[in-house]
């Protein structure tokens, strides 16, 4: 677990499965954003960056050149990310992990680095042609904090502290953490379990920016303003042109439990 430093304008990005078409229109609607601002943006990759969309490996080399470009960046290790990194990195795959891994879009993935052919082969040659990917997961975190804020890939247990959360949790814990509607040491901000309205939602203290990206061509990101103290809704637009970006209301599933004197923008209650 880090903490990040303060930035006067975060960027934290939704799932991206592969589909770095989308990741490529959102990154230059931040560019282009944060210098209207007037600010150096930071960005956070909550994770889930490869499988199921067309364009795995150019998403990682999307989401490297974005941490070299903002280097107050952080990129969140997604469960995906993770039976990857485990995969190509072992000489010796376990068969069920491998089986796991094509039955969610990990074929997918092989195709953007160039397979299909042999297994093995293929494996071998991300690992001698893309070390700089493998190194990029390997460095990635479990959990950032800015304070108030939060930023994990699927979630943490509510009933631990922050300081003791599990790994698997941080990766794969859908409950009780989307039912949890109490106060938190934090506001959590996480990808991993799609939307059910595939819009950014909040419920009490989370935000849950997955919208479904490879199938939907809706990448979202949450904008954290600590300037105006406000938090703001993005995203790509579905059938739409290199992707456009726009403004969007979240689905308020539980009354936001906010910072003091942060505020939703535009309201959605209004």
């Amino acid at each position: 677990m880090r903490t990040l430093a303060r930035s006067d304008i975060l960027y934290a990005i939704g799932d991206v499965h592969g589909r770095a078409d989308l990741l490529e229109s959102l990154l230059a609607f931040i560019k282009t954003d944060a210098e209207a601002r007037g600010r150096e943006p930071k960005l956070v990759f909550l994770g889930d960056l490869l499988d199921r969309g067309p364009d795995s490996r150019r998403a990682l080399e999307l989401v490297a050149q974005s941490l070299k470009q903002w280097p107050q960046s952080r990129l969140i290790l997604g469960n995906h990310d993770d039976v990857f990194l485990r995969i190509v990195t072992d000489p010796d795959p376990d068969p069920d992990l491998l089986d796991l891994w094509f039955l969610n879009g990990g074929g997918a993935t092989l195709v953007s680095y160039g397979w299909p052919g042999d297994l093995v082969e293929a494996l071998t040659a991300i690992q001698e042609n893309h070390p700089h990917h493998l190194d990029l997961l390997r460095d990635a975190s479990l959990v950032e904090i800015d304070d108030p804020f939060l930023f994990v890939h699927a979630g943490i247990d509510p009933t631990r502290p922050i300081s003791t959360q599990w790994r698997q949790d941080c990766l794969t814990i859908r409950e009780p953490f989307l039912d949890y509607r109490g106060p938190l040491s934090h506001l959590v901000v996480h990808g991993h379990s799609i939307t059910e309205s595939l819009r950014p939602e909040i419920a009490g203290c989370r935000i849950a920016l997955d919208t479904g990206a490879f199938g939907t061509g809706r990448l979202t990101a949450l904008i954290i303003d600590w300037e105006a103290m406000t938090l703001e809704f993005v995203a790509t637009t579905p059938g739409t042109m290199n992707a456009a970006v726009e403004v969007v209301l979240p689905v308020v599933l539980a009354q936001p439990i906010l910072p003091k004197w942060w505020r939703l923008a535009p309201n959605p209650f209004v």
